[in-house]
């Protein structure tokens, strides 16, 4: 990759990863569905006027963005009720293991046994978050986050299943859905949702675009670009750094407390990610390995 599109790919991690303390600032202003719902009807708005509806049936955008309704709001209320922006960034990665036993139900995908081996290791590092959760953060908010992680997992399955489509032109598209029903799930359990717009201030506008304008569609738009310019396998590694940034950020920004523990479970996780990420490269190096050994 030349050397700008390495800075673009960072870039845009830098930026999904910080996404996590701006939204933690952003529940401070406004109630957490709520927020969640402005965040997509400014990622939709005016964006959809612009970008051409994607060749998918109306029905496929419906489940595209309501997957994203659940997802966000069991994320963004995970979050409120006490799991910290690093270790969400961290969680939520337990996508790629969902992904992968998703894919094994609906597409008959066997994962291989590295692949297994790299979901143990992530696992045993969500574990190791998990084990501890009810003594300084509320167990169901770490568990409302970790169903998040399942739901972002699943949206990997339903953009398989689109087939050969403008992934922009999904996002967009599918971000018109989530307001409506997060509203109405708004007023249903939530309160002060009017309040919060009439004393919004700077700082809460700036946590609603940073996360839609900037989070989803030119974070998303740059990173569609670089998929289209190289392999899957040189772009998608650089995900890998979206937690780090995501603690770091939330350390400088919120004074998170990173302890050994946290230090040692993200240590897994990526580990683990890095397995299924390469795992075609380690069967090739391991089963030249092992034909070298046999000639010796």
């Amino acid at each position: 990759m030349k050397w700008q599109h390495v800075t673009l790919a960072l870039l845009v991690t830098l930026i999904w990863g910080s996404a996590f303390t701006f939204i933690q600032i952003g529940l401070a202003e406004f109630p957490p569905v709520f927020n969640s719902a402005l965040r997509f009807l400014t990622a939709s708005i005016p964006w959809v006027f612009f970008i051409k509806r994607p060749n998918v049936s109306w029905k496929f955008i419906f489940l595209f963005g309501m997957n994203y309704v659940f997802m966000f709001s069991l994320m963004y209320i995970g979050m409120e009720q006490g799991m910290p922006a690093g270790l969400t960034s961290l969680v939520l990665q337990s996508a790629v293991v969902f992904a992968i036993g998703l894919s094994a139900i609906v597409f008959r995908e066997i994962p291989s046994i590295i692949q297994v081996a790299g979901v143990f290791i992530g696992g045993v590092g969500l574990f190791l978050i998990g084990s501890g959760m009810g003594e300084i953060i509320p167990a169901h908010a770490f568990l409302l986050v970790l169903g998040a992680g399942f739901f972002y997992g699943a949206s990997s399955i339903i953009i398989k299943r689109a087939g050969s489509v403008d992934m922009l032109a999904l996002l967009i598209w599918g971000c018109l859905v989530p307001p409506i029903p997060l509203l109405i799930l708004s007023f249903i359990i939530e309160d002060n949702q009017l309040q919060s717009l009439i004393n919004i201030s700077g700082k809460g506008i700036f946590t609603i675009y940073y996360t839609s304008a900037l989070g989803t569609v030119f974070a998303f738009a740059c990173w569609g670009y670089l998929l289209k310019k190289y392999p899957a396998n040189l772009v998608v590694p650089f995900n890998l750094l979206v937690p780090l940034f995501g603690i770091i950020t939330s350390f400088a920004l919120l004074g998170e407390i990173i302890t050994a523990k946290v230090m040692v479970a993200a240590a897994l996780i990526l580990l683990g990610l890095l397995i299924i990420c390469f795992h075609q490269r380690i069967r090739i190096f391991s089963s030249r390995f092992i034909s070298r050994s046999e000639v010796l």
